[in-house]
């Protein structure tokens, strides 16, 4: 048998015409519709997403006006000295961190910024997490003693602002301040990194120094062949909630 195709065909009559007019007129009206409201809406919308950029866009310097008391509790000081010498791989690194401190950032657009930070130099306390702690007191007491830090005559860690403000669109802010340790005062430059939390102000960030900028002898033994090196590292984590 021959294969048959059976198919339907449908005539254009009046009716399809006038279905078919109608909906190109209805696209035409409804493009139109479309442009004008656009054409209305388009400066409003604009300006709504201009102004949610700003707002976004805002610097964290901009943000906060208040002062801001250190809360020891929730914030971390720790200095860490290197091993160094001939006979270095003899000795160990040491992580100490200063355990009380206290202080106050002023941020308020009227009076200008300033920062103040105080510490207990007795409060330096060995936290090697080697060791056992017979080994962590005899560092401490050497740190301590009057060979070294001295904290006997020198009872003080200090750090007061030269100038202090923001360098950063979001979050980095410069620090000139004064630094006093063993009864010394260097100036030093610090760069902040800042976070708003709630009510709170956390800033991050670590610094180098030379004990010998403070007078301070690097510890040596075996005629230096183990000793700690002149450079040592602070890294800080300081939380300061916001006074009412």
């Amino acid at each position: 048998m021959k294969n048959v195709n059976v198919g339907f065909h449908f005539s254009p009559g009046p009716c399809s015409r006038q279905l078919r007019t109608a909906g190109f007129r209805f696209q035409e009206e409804l493009c139109a519709s479309l442009a004008t409201i656009a054409a209305q809406w388009a400066p409003a919308l604009l300006f709504l997403v201009l102004a949610l950029f700003a707002g976004a866009s805002e610097p964290l310097a901009a943000q906060v006006s208040s002062s801001y008391r250190v809360n020891p509790q929730e914030s971390k000081i720790e200095i860490h000295f290197f091993k160094g010498g001939f006979l270095g791989v003899l000795g160990d690194n040491h992580l100490i961190a200063l355990t009380q401190f206290s202080g106050r950032a002023n941020l308020t657009r009227t009076d200008g910024w300033t920062a103040d930070l105080s510490g207990d130099a007795a409060s330096l306390k060995v936290i090697d997490p080697w060791g056992n702690p017979s080994e962590r007191k005899e560092v401490q007491d050497i740190m301590l003693g009057p060979q070294q830090i001295d904290v006997g005559r020198f009872p003080s860690i200090e750090l007061h602002s030269l100038s202090f403000d923001p360098v950063d669109h979001d979050k980095i802010w410069h620090l000139v301040a004064n630094v006093k340790l063993h009864g010394v005062t260097r100036k030093a430059q610090f760069s902040l990194d800042c976070h708003e939390i709630g009510d709170k102000l956390q800033i991050q960030g670590k610094k180098r120094f030379k004990l010998t900028d403070f007078n301070i002898q690097p510890f040596s033994a075996a005629f230096g062949a183990v000793k700690v090196k002149n450079d040592f590292l602070v890294t800080y984590n300081v939380i300061l909630d916001r006074i009412p």
